[in-house]
C-alpha cells in the first residue's frame, strides 16, 4: 500500500490546479462541493418511468450531437486564447426544464465526461480541474433554472400557455445565463487577477452565441414534450452553427494580432485601403495615425530594448478604448501601430492624436520598470488634403513620425498639413 500511495501522492503534487492562486483553488472547490451537495440532496426525489425515458433520450441526443461535431470541437478548443461555447447548453437546459434535478445533474456529468474523453483530452491548456469546474458550474445553473421553472409552473411545459408563461421561460433562460456567467467571471478574477469589465463580460458575439444555444435548449424541451419525433430538426442548425463558429475563429486568428488583439498588418492594410476608397467615393474626410511606442531604459533609447508583451497588450487596450467603433486600429509590427479614422477633419486631428497619445502613456507608464519609461511618438496625415491613397498617407505620416522621434523622443505629435507649397509639418 505505501508503494501505491507514494507515487500517487507525488503525481498529485504536479497537478495543474496547484499552479493557480490559492483563493481560486478554494473557490473552484466550493463550486464543485456546492454542485455535489445540491445533487445529493435531490437524489431521493421520486422519478417516473417517463423521467427515465426522457433522460435516456436527452443523453442519446447529446452524445450523437457531440459525436457529429467532435472534430470541429477539437479544432475550436485549440484556440485557447478565444472564448469557448461548447453548445451542450442545448441539452442541459432541456434537462433542467423537464427532468428531476438529480437526473439533470447526471445528464451534465455524462455529457462532460464524453466531451473530456472524446474531444478535449490531450488539447493543450485543457486540464481536468477546468472540465470538472465547468461541469459543476453547469450543474448549479441547471439546478437554479429548474427551480425557477418549477416555481413559475413551467416544468413540465404544458400545451395551454400564454404570453406570461413565455416571459417566464425567457426569464429562466436569462437566469441560467446569469448564474453561469457570474461563476465564470469570479473564477477569472481569482485566477488572473484584476480585469476590466469588458474582459469579464467577454465579447458580445460569444454572449449572443451562448444565449442562442440556450434558446435552442428551451425549444428542444418544448419539442420533447409536444412533438418528440420532431426534435431531430435541432441537429442540422446546431451542426451548421458549430461549423460557422469554427470558421469565424479561423478568420479571427488569420486577421488578428495575437499580442494586442488588434488587426494584423495585412488585414489592417487591406481594410484601410477599402476605407480610404470609400471616403474617396463619397467625398468624405479621413485621417491616418502612425504610432510608435519605445521603451527607454535609464532615459536612453537602446536598439535591443524590446517593448514587453504586457506593454503591447496595454497599447492595444488603450487604442480600443479611445477610438470609435468604426475606426480601424492595427499593429504593423514591433511596437508600431496605425489607425484609420474615417470622418475625422484636419482641424481636430491634432487634438485626437494628442488624446490617444496621452491615453497610451497613462496606461503603460505604470507597468514600466523602475529604470524605464514609455515614449510615444505620433505622425498623422489627413485625406484628401495630404494624400489620396493609403500609401500616400502612410508615407507622409511616416515622415512626420520619424521627425517626431528624431526630435529627442519627447512624446511628440506631428501632423502633416497641406500647404500651397506642398506638405508641411505642425
Amino acid at each position: 500500500m505505501p508503494g501505491v500511495i507514494g507515487p500517487w501522492w507525488a503525481s498529485r503534487r504536479s497537478w495543474a490546479i496547484w499552479a493557480i492562486p490559492r483563493a481560486a483553488i478554494v473557490f473552484l472547490l466550493l463550486v464543485d462541493g456546492a454542485a455535489i451537495a445540491v445533487t445529493t440532496s435531490s437524489a431521493f426525489a421520486p422519478t417516473t418511468a417517463r423521467d427515465a425515458l426522457e433522460w435516456v433520450v436527452l443523453v442519446a441526443l447529446g452524445l450523437v450531437a457531440a459525436e457529429m461535431t467532435r472534430q470541429v470541437e477539437r479544432r475550436r478548443r485549440r484556440f485557447s486564447n478565444t472564448p469557448h461555447v461548447n453548445f451542450s447548453s442545448v441539452w442541459t437546459l432541456s434537462a433542467a426544464l423537464i427532468l428531476p434535478p438529480a437526473l439533470a445533474s447526471a445528464l451534465v456529468a455524462v455529457l462532460y465526461l464524453h466531451l473530456w474523453f472524446r474531444s478535449w483530452r490531450g488539447v493543450s491548456g485543457i486540464h481536468a480541474y477546468r472540465v470538472v469546474f465547468s461541469a459543476c458550474n453547469v450543474v448549479l445553473s441547471c439546478q437554479v433554472a429548474g427551480w425557477a421553472g418549477r416555481q413559475l409552473d413551467l416544468v413540465p411545459p404544458g400545451a395551454e400557455r400564454d404570453a406570461v408563461t413565455a416571459a417566464g421561460l425567457v426569464g429562466v433562460i436569462a437566469l441560467y445565463f446569469l448564474v453561469n456567467s457570474t461563476v465564470v467571471a469570479i473564477a477569472i478574477v481569482l485566477i488572473k487577477g484584476r480585469m476590466s469589465l469588458a474582459g469579464l463580460l467577454g465579447p458580445v458575439n460569444e454572449n449572443l452565441l451562448e444565449l442562442a444555444t440556450l434558446c435552442m435548449g428551451a425549444l428542444t424541451a418544448l419539442l420533447l414534450v409536444w412533438w418528440p419525433w420532431l426534435v431531430v430538426v435541432i441537429f442540422l442548425p446546431l451542426y451548421a452553427l458549430h461549423r460557422t463558429v469554427l470558421i469565424r475563429q479561423f478568420e479571427q486568428a488569420a486577421t488578428t494580432d495575437a499580442k494586442t488583439g488588434l488587426l494584423n498588418a495585412a488585414s489592417w492594410t487591406a481594410i484601410g485601403e477599402a476605407e480610404i476608397e470609400r471616403s474617396r467615393e463619397y467625398g468624405t474626410e479621413a485621417a491616418l495615425l502612425l504610432i510608435d511606442v519605445e521603451y527607454l531604459v535609464e532615459g536612453r533609447y537602446q536598439e535591443d530594448c524590446l517593448v514587453p508583451d504586457r506593454v503591447l497588450r496595454q497599447v492595444g487596450d488603450a487604442l480600443r478604448d479611445e477610438v470609435r467603433g468604426d475606426d480601424l486600429c492595427g499593429r504593423l509590427g514591433g511596437a508600431e501601430f496605425a489607425a484609420v479614422l474615417p470622418g475625422t477633419r484636419p482641424d481636430v486631428l491634432v487634438a485626437v492624436a494628442r488624446r490617444i497619445r496621452q491615453r497610451i502613456i497613462d496606461v503603460c507608464s505604470d507597468s514600466a520598470e523602475s529604470l524605464a519609461r514609455i515614449c510615444v511618438s505620433v505622425g498623422a496625415a489627413s485625406f484628401p488634403g495630404v494624400g489620396r491613397t493609403l500609401q500616400e498617407l502612410m508615407t507622409a505620416a511616416d515622415n512626420a513620425l520619424f521627425t517626431a522621434k528624431d526630435g529627442g523622443r519627447r512624446n511628440q505629435v506631428l501632423v502633416v498639413e497641406a500647404t500651397d507649397d506642398g506638405l508641411g509639418g505642425s
